[in-house]
């Protein structure tokens, strides 16, 4: 098999201008995209910047009366009015939400957050200085500490207005929707533990963190894209070894290969040989020479690189066992144009699937499915995750799925290869 090894290496050394690309190509694109996206990470919150307006309909000091009122008239006994009354006058939902955008320390590093009346709000929004607007509505005091208190099933809602859908617009929908739900199961878990809210932690709209779990660090869109982009020309050199096939059938080199009665089957490993150590050699020079181009591996641990080189291993294997699918079928289709096509699509659609075009983190949920079975998608997913969570990423899982791909696209390819007969 080794001198099989040798001619396809040999081979594709021919071809400079196939190499060239798949070497520098990526580094390039790396480059030109770092410069167009510098300074945005992909989940560093210190670089978003959202300016939000708080608009106050509703009047809290009338709700509190209104509130008082409703309590003291409802049939109850003076022990229970008074504890509802107290847990009422303890928490004020419109001051909690004030709490939350004007006084959160973590918020106000990405959130500008200013109380405005309804036309000024509306004003600068036209104007372009404002991204959203949070309305609270006329009676949302008294409607939520009522469904609290007495169970009073209520419709009124928080509005979030938005000029222009974004990314960050969708983070702050999902602060506020989540912090609202806290809060209201954490009120709801009180109410049931008879009204205890003094001495109670209420919800600050930050993240927690369990015991066991890291705080992952921030990636950018260079560190995403110098393994998302060297992933999909990754994917060409299977392609590109299999297209050698056509000029190899041509000039029946399998025919020579059983009249040295040599086993057909290991000119197939050969190029699963050559691709895998090709691939192999491609993406650690891609990220050696963008890091040492850009720096943006700069302060990384050895694991990190340790564990660089095993993600860029298995999917090395995949993308050989690729070659070996895509060589099986240049040798039983007749038109090497078809065949060509064939194998760009196929490439084409795994780049689309697996995030080489864009994040896989602006990708609906079902899209994020399919991209843990895609081997670019596992390899960028995992590449990620080490770069956030170092040791801790989930290493065993992905490095399985990318055996398997490796596994079945090797048995497609040995299923399809031609017998002697059919050379």
């Amino acid at each position: 098999m080794f001198s099989f090894l040798k001619k396809d290496l040999l081979v594709l050394w021919r071809d400079r201008k196939e190499v060239l690309i798949a070497l520098f190509a990526p580094i390039l694109l790396v480059v030109i995209l770092n410069f167009a996206f510098s300074d945005i990470g992909v989940d560093d919150p210190k670089n978003i910047d959202l300016s939000v307006a708080i608009v106050m309909e509703d009047d809290a000091e009338a709700s509190m009366q209104q509130i008082e009122a409703t309590i003291q008239s409802a049939p109850l006994s003076d022990n229970e009015q008074q504890t509802l009354l107290e847990t009422a006058h303890a928490i004020v939902p419109s001051d909690l939400l004030f709490e939350l955008f004007l006084d959160d320390s973590d918020l106000s590093q990405w959130i500008s957050a200013e109380r405005l009346t309804a036309s000024a709000a509306a004003e600068k929004m036209e104007n372009g200085d404002l991204d959203a607007i949070v309305h609270i509505p006329a009676g949302f005091n008294y409607d939520v500490l009522m469904q609290l208190l007495l169970g009073e099933v209520t419709d009124t809602r928080v509005k979030l207005q938005i000029e222009e859908h974004s990314l960050q617009t969708d983070i702050l929908y999902d602060i506020m929707d989540n912090y609202l739900n806290g809060l209201n199961l954490h009120l709801a878990l009180d109410h049931l533990a008879e009204g205890n809210i003094e001495g109670a932690m209420l919800p600050t709209g930050g993240r927690e963190l369990l015991n066991d779990e890291v705080e992952p660090y921030p990636y950018t869109f260079a560190q995403y894209f110098t393994m998302a982009l060297s992933t999909l020309f990754a994917l060409f050199i299977a392609s590109t070894i299999a297209s050698k096939t056509a000029t190899e059938k041509r000039q029946r080199v399998i025919n020579r290969i059983i009249i040295t009665n040599t086993r057909p089957v290991s000119f197939l490993f050969g190029k699963v040989t050559a691709t895998f150590f090709f691939t192999l050699l491609q993406l650690l020079f891609v990220c050696v020479i963008v890091h040492l181009a850009l720096g943006i591996f700069a302060g990384k641990s050895i694991e990190f690189w340790f564990i660089t080189v095993l993600i860029i291993t298995f999917f090395s294997l995949t993308v050989a066992g690729l070659s070996a699918m895509f060589t099986s079928l240049m040798l039983r289709m007749n038109s090497i144009n078809l065949a060509t096509g064939i194998f760009t699509m196929i490439i084409m659609l795994l780049g689309t699937l697996g995030g080489s075009f864009f994040p896989i983190g602006e990708m609906s949920p079902f899209m994020q499915s399919l991209v843990e079975w895609t081997p670019n998608g596992i390899t960028t997913s995992l590449f990620i995750e080490a770069l956030q969570y170092g040791t801790d990423a989930p290493l065993l899982a992905a490095f399985s799925k990318q055996f398997l791909l490796f596994i079945l696209f090797l048995l497609i390819g040995i299923f399809l290869f031609p017998e002697r007969r059919e050379v």
